[in-house]
């Protein structure tokens, strides 16, 4: 018996826009990428429907480029939302305060629960700082990167871990290769 070390796709239906000719989902990944809405890139008559759309994008399918920047268009990228999150803490204490100058106690405590509930969610993802934002935002990125890799075959995942392990990042190619046991390298502690 044989074993292939060729990337195998998972059961089920193929990705409706991985499915498109490259020109047609070139076209609708630069849509993306340039924040068009779903809705609107899959009015195209040729376009698959918002939920296949959702799924390519989800699932990482575009270009590393085209990726980054739709999520940021769409504001859904790591740093855009703890960014939102932090605005509305902000804006939730701003409201607080003049709640509290004009009287408004009911106005006082509800502002001051958005305010908390909101930071409560910043503390919970471990975020004090805009350098612990851009620190989670990178092992993100670092993370994704390793799937798409991934997604090549076994030898991607060593190679990332090489170049980790190049750049005296050795925690964390010990963390790639652990989490994808079948790259072929064995780790010794």
């Amino acid at each position: 018996m044989t074993t292939s070390n060729a990337p195998t796709r998972r059961p089920g239906r193929p990705c409706g826009v991985c499915s498109l000719p490259a020109y047609e989902r070139e076209q609708i990944e630069i849509a993306l990428a340039e924040g068009v809405s779903l809705s609107r890139v899959s009015q195209q008559h040729w376009a698959p429907g918002r939920e296949s759309l959702r799924h390519h994008l989800d699932g990482g399918h575009l270009r590393a480029d085209l990726q980054e920047r739709a999520e940021r268009a769409l504001g859904l990228d790591y740093t855009s939302v703890v960014a939102r999150i932090a605005d509305i803490a902000q804006r939730a204490r701003t409201t607080a305060l003049e709640a509290a100058e004009a009287g408004d106690r009911a106005g006082v405590l509800r502002a001051g629960d958005s305010e908390l509930r909101a930071l409560a969610v910043l503390t919970a993802n471990g975020e004090s700082s805009e350098l612990d934002i851009a620190r989670n935002a990178w092992t993100q990125d670092v993370a994704l990167a390793v799937v798409r890799v991934g997604r090549r075959g076994d030898r991607a995942v060593d190679a990332v871990a090489d170049e980790l392990d190049a750049l005296h990042q050795t925690e964390i190619a010990d963390e790639i290769r652990n989490l994808h046991p079948d790259s072929g390298i064995e780790i010794t502690s």
